[in-house]
């Protein structure tokens, strides 16, 4: 390999200056489409090829997906015939798996990177080097345990409520009780019990949950100058993607290892950061050359990717944002058709008339694959769903059920879980419910209880009942063997001596529906499906085996739609990264894009137009806009109001096939200062209001005076509500 290779000369000039930016910190502005991956690969093999050891330089991004196209990239790059090895193969698919070429640099998540720190040297910091990942799945089952123990009603303070509450306060360093406060929730006492009962669930457990892979990192290198010093020494060349994207404890992670590599880039565009809601934030890259002084900052200016009639309304619509940096995108691609604007009665029509234009398309050439619907909220997805099934169209939900996820191989990932780690409470719940072994949860809460008040292991406790005896035999006589046996081998004798086969190919025989819905045969299946996937993993014994066990848990964090000839259908969240020559956007209203929650604050306000954008840029050849007049969203049918974000769009470069309005309302108009406009309250305080959303309301109070005027508002449902008076067209009456 050598400069004048196609991977190098086929660089822009922009991408040029990255690859050979030499030392110290680097910025790279990488904008929608820019050709970032071909710059980050290219910047990977120039380092190589300068005589760096793959083996010190450290990757890292946000999904298995994206990481396994970079190392496929750079094993391609690097290979003589181009054709990877097994074993790079499964490192492509299972980024940091198995032994490492010193040629190959580590590339994969945050949390993959994570677990191999802790592995490594977490016993610094009291955690046994064998712990077990806990998935959201697995943390919520715990958490569901937890407050049945405390006689707390799962329906009324939801599990999901207190996993979100534990991942802030970790993320934030804070108290569990201190999230609860911050976030406003009245019921602290009751978060701190849960929270503290959880946590002493997972120290039992010897387990860890996904934020834990993030925060015990820092709290590691933070008290452990020598360790810090040695993961400097083994990784020279730092390089992280998506850097937009990173929450608190990600970007004290990264400064952590990067002020102290001979080079460490930083790639990302803050225009394309969406996940506030999870403590993303696009403060560090905004503030980056503050943080690390001698920083240079390249902007990838050319976009590959979309037509120009389709970019230059992306960059009107996301110029409006304050919290960016200053950007100019040359499309490569010119002309194109103009985004297309369509204004129907209903939910039910704007489905329809969606679905027959993807029809159009199809007829006209371009594959399903090729075509996507874009939409806020899921609850969205029922319209074009029954509107696509009429037309006999095929597609697929993006974000829906996971090959790991599955019922059948979340049980075969528990009954691993539980044989190599018998202190794992959840695992065993969950692989007792099938077969039916005669122990159920009454049995197991005596076991538990009975290991605290004696002070012995839970497994000392469990192997007294009768029903678990054969089990415990069983693992005794497996784990004897383990030794000989590939990650493959050890899966199948386990699930077979533990009776897990037997049952469901007898369940496969039966009549009904398996747990995901589909046909019980597709059980078996997919269980057939993880032997072939542990076929391609390397090694033997237990250390390998624990090492696959890591990589499927990794990899469930990650959900998709299947891989086949059909429409997708996804969430604006689940559309980063991806692209298509046909996207459409619907329901562009106000309070689902920009969503209701968002309307009081400016930061989350520009987040929602960040989605806007980055659902517009996902198209490379045609992008359609809608809305709806009237929407049936929450079990009432209400008029709307075109999305604010719709009078940032020029006319003249949209094509409008009606005019945005409901009810009287005045039609949008090219021009309108939306949010300088203000709507006029009438003198004294009106009694009543009618909110396009939240429906007609009492108003209590109206505060400030002119542009900043505001009525705090009770309504029926949403409760009382302060809203800015300009941002919102609202009815006052008496």
């Amino acid at each position: 390999m050598t400069l004048s290779d196609p991977i190098f000369t086929s660089l822009d000039p922009d991408q040029r200056r990255a690859v050979l930016h030499d030392g110290g910190p680097l910025l790279l502005v990488a904008g929608a489409g820019s050709g970032k991956t071909r710059a980050i690969v290219a910047r990977i093999l120039r380092l190589i090829h300068d005589g760096v050891p793959g083996r010190s330089i450290l990757g890292i991004t946000f999904t298995n997906r994206a990481a396994g196209e970079m190392r496929d990239r750079v094993v391609k790059a690097l290979s003589e015939g181009g054709t990877p090895s097994v074993g790079d193969r499964m490192a492509r698919a299972f980024p940091g798996a198995g032994p490492r070429s010193p040629h190959l640099p580590w590339l994969g998540t945050f949390h993959a990177f994570g677990a191999a720190l802790l592995r490594k040297h977490g016993d610094r910091i009291g955690l046994s080097p064998r712990f077990v990942i806990y998935d959201v799945r697995d943390q919520l089952d715990l958490l569901k345990q937890i407050l049945k123990d405390l006689n707390i009603d799962e329906k009324k303070f939801p599990p999901s409520k207190f996993a979100w509450l534990i991942e802030r306060s970790k993320r934030d360093g804070v108290s569990v009780e201190a999230a609860a406060l911050a976030a406003g929730w009245r019921f602290v006492t009751m978060a701190e019990q849960v929270g503290k009962a959880y946590a002493a669930a997972l120290e039992e457990a010897a387990a860890v949950d996904f934020t834990d892979l993030i925060r015990l990192p820092v709290t590691l290198l933070r008290g452990a100058p020598d360790v810090l010093g040695s993961v400097r020494a083994d990784f020279r060349h730092f390089l992280v993607d998506e850097f937009q994207d990173v929450d608190g404890a990600q970007a004290e992670l990264t400064e952590l290892i990067a002020l102290g590599a001979d080079s460490f880039c930083a790639v990302g565009d803050e225009d394309q950061s969406i996940y506030g809601w999870r403590g993303a934030s696009a403060g560090p890259m905004r503030s980056f050359e503050r943080r690390y002084p001698g920083a240079q900052v390249i902007h990838l200016s050319t976009n590959y990717r979309s037509r120009a009639a389709i970019l230059s309304v992306a960059g009107a619509l996301i110029g409006k944002n304050k919290l960016r940096r200053d950007k100019v995108i040359v499309p490569s691609r010119e002309g194109g058709d103009p985004p297309a604007m369509a204004v129907y009665p209903d939910q039910e029509v704007e489905g329809r008339e969606v679905a027959s234009a993807v029809s159009r398309e199809i007829r006209a050439g371009a594959p399903p694959t090729g075509i996507a619907v874009f939409y806020r909220v899921n609850a969205q997805s029922r319209a074009i769903e029954d509107a696509l099934r009429m037309l006999r169209i095929p597609y697929v939900l993006r974000g829906a059920l996971s090959f790991y996820e599955r019922a059948a191989v979340r049980d075969a990932v528990s009954y691993l879980k539980w044989f190599l780690h018998p202190e794992d409470a959840v695992s065993l719940k969950r692989l007792l419910k099938f077969p039916r072994r005669g122990v159920g949860d009454v049995t197991l809460n005596k076991a538990r209880e009975a290991a605290r008040r004696e002070g012995v292991p839970l497994s000392d406790a469990l192997l007294r009942i009768p029903g678990l005896a054969p089990l415990f035999a069983f693992r005794g006589l497996w784990l004897s063997e383990l030794a000989q046996m590939s990650p493959a081998e050890a899966l199948y004798a386990l699930l077979k001596g533990a009776g897990y086969l037997e049952a469901l190919e007898a369940a496969a025989s039966a009549p009904g529906q398996g747990r995901d819905g589909a046909g019980k045969e597709e059980d078996l299946e997919n269980v057939r499906e993880l032997f072939r996937v542990a076929e391609g993993f390397p090694g033997t014994g237990e250390e390998a085996l624990r090492e696959f066990l890591e990589k499927m848990t990794l990899a469930a964090e990650e959900a998709g739609g299947e891989e086949s000839e059909a429409v997708r259908l996804m969430t604006l969240h689940n559309a980063k990264g991806l692209e298509f020559d046909v996207v459409f956007l619907v329901g562009l209203e106000d309070g689902l894009l920009p969503h209701s929650r968002s309307m009081e604050s400016k930061e989350e306000m520009e987040e929602e137009r960040r989605l806007f954008y980055v659902g517009l840029t996902r198209a490379r050849e045609k992008a359609f806009l809608s809305l709806a007049r009237r929407r049936n969203l929450f079990g009432s049918f209400r008029d709307t109001v075109p999305s604010r974000f719709l009078y940032d769009l020029p006319a003249s470069l949209v094509k409008w096939e009606g005019a945005p309005g409901a009810g009287t309302r005045t039609p949008l108009r090219t021009g309108e200062p939306r949010y300088e406009r203000e709507e006029r309250v009438p003198s004294g305080t009106p009694r009543k209001v009618r909110h396009p959303i939240f429906g007609e309301g009492k108003v209590e109070a109206v505060e400030g005076e002119g542009a900043d005027r505001k009525i705090i508002a009770r309504f029926p449902v949403y409760g009382l509500k302060k809203i800015l008076v300009r941002a919102v067209s609202m009815e006052f009456f008496d």
